[in-house]
């Protein structure tokens, strides 16, 4: 890998919590392979703090940031310019500085549909998604492009109904789930991330309504509802390839060119047994 020098520049992770994250170790894997004098680090800020956090990002000249919870629509109104498609979703994952010039993307739609149909097609499929922030905003993005049928559940209804309004599409109420049968379930809340590994958005004799489960967790790879969809025998996937493959795209987005994905997936790998 380069030596840091006066030259180097830094992509940044900006969250809280961001001590988990695998994205470094996905990153500058990708940066030594290309020969780049760039380095990717996380930054924890505080909701106070985020303005002066993407002011940072000018102000030393960064190549760009990542964005992670739960800042993905708050630092929209601190930035320059919005990608169409960002602001469709009204939620930004990465930032790109040009010349002093802060624009914002999301690549997270990218990830998800890009790991889902490699195992499942979307085209006409029943989906039930349980979420509604800024994963779950690009995940519904992504469904309708892939012309997928799509119903949001939330805890809190009236944040399930705003949703469902605006990307015209049903909704309801989490306690509707047990009674519901699709062809997708997708988890982008964060039940069955630690803390809480032991819960699940769903129990175990209801996951059988399903064909595929879709968890956006990553750490723990397998959840307690991965656990519940495997005794079932359903198709199962975890989060870890969603961040793999939005991370190629705003790596694409920072550098122009194609991220070896494989590298990608095998470093953050690498980095959850360490």
């Amino acid at each position: 890998m380069k030596t840091i020098n006066g030259k180097t520049r830094i992509c940044a992770l900006l969250g809280n919590p961001v001590e988990h994250s695998m994205s470094p170790a996905m990153h500058n894997a990708l940066f030594h392979k290309f020969g780049l004098n760039y380095r990717y680090l996380c930054f924890r800020v505080e909701p106070s703090q985020l303005k002066e956090g993407v002011h940072a990002i000018r102000t030393l000249n960064f190549l760009g940031a990542n964005v992670t919870v739960p800042y993905k629509q708050s630092v929209i109104p601190y930035l320059d310019k919005l990608d169409p498609i960002a602001k469709k979703i009204g939620a930004v994952n990465t930032i790109v500085n040009h010349q002093g010039t802060l624009t914002g993307y999301n690549t997270d739609w990218l990830g998800f549909t890009n790991s889902l149909e490699e195992v499942y097609s979307l085209k006409n499929k029943k989906v039930v998604l349980v979420g509604a922030g800024g994963a779950a905003r690009a995940i519904i993005y992504g469904l309708q492009k892939r012309g997928a049928k799509l119903t949001i559940l939330n805890r809190t209804l009236d944040k399930a109904a705003k949703l469902g309004q605006e990307f015209d599409c049903a909704y309801g109420n989490l306690q509707e789930l047990p009674k519901i049968t699709a062809d997708v379930l997708v988890n982008a809340t964060i039940i069955g991330m630690s803390p809480f590994t032991k819960t699940s958005i769903l129990e175990e004799k209801n996951i059988k309504h399903f064909k595929v489960v879709y968890d956006t967790i990553y750490n723990p790879l397998e959840t307690q509802l991965l656990k519940f969809a495997q005794k079932q025998e359903l198709i199962c996937l975890n989060g870890l390839k969603m961040l793999v493959y939005q991370g190629g795209a705003a790596f694409k987005l920072w550098t122009q060119q194609e991220p070896d994905l494989n590298l990608m997936y095998q470093s953050a790998l690498a980095s959850m047994q360490t």
